[in-house]
């Protein structure tokens, strides 16, 4: 394998890490709140960044087969819809938000920074689409955030 093969396979597994501690995160987030909408978001959170996960580890392995990309649509797991639950999280759930900014942040600067260096058009435009998932996750929990900061 070439050595720019192989930095290809460490940005991936790197990028594979930030997933993982990010799905730990949330998972951990939707464990600890009690307010069923922050429940909701963090679950979903989860959810989609075990699929990031899951998609990064085939990518890793096919990459390290034989230099081969996967096609990546972009999320296929929808945010469950609200039951006439309080649109916001408690205030025992604002380091957890902050914590989840700053992964996100770092997240996209690593995908950005994939999709720059990716030669090939189909593992730009999955890192990018990775990258523009996580800019949704990061809005939401800004959003979220910032809803919580000001009803305090």
């Amino acid at each position: 394998m070439s050595e720019t093969g192989k930095e290809v396979l460490d940005a991936i597994m790197q990028a594979i890490e930030i997933e993982k501690e990010t799905f730990d995160l949330y998972t951990r987030a939707e464990q600890k709140t009690f307010n069923p909408a922050g429940k909701r978001i963090f679950r979903w959170l989860a959810r989609t960044e075990e699929e990031h996960y899951l998609k990064l580890a085939e990518l890793y392995k096919s990459y390290s087969d034989g230099e081969r990309w996967v096609f990546y649509g972009g999320s296929t797991i929808a945010l469950d819809p609200e039951e006439g639950e309080p649109g916001g999280f408690d205030t025992g759930d604002l380091e957890a938000l902050e914590i989840a900014m700053a992964i996100e942040r770092k997240g996209i600067a690593h995908f950005d920074q994939l999709a720059q260096k990716a030669a090939d058009p189909d593992g730009r435009q999955m890192f990018k689409t990775l990258a523009d998932e996580e800019r949704e996750h990061l809005k939401l929990i800004s959003d979220r955030y910032d809803a919580l900061k000001g009803a305090k």
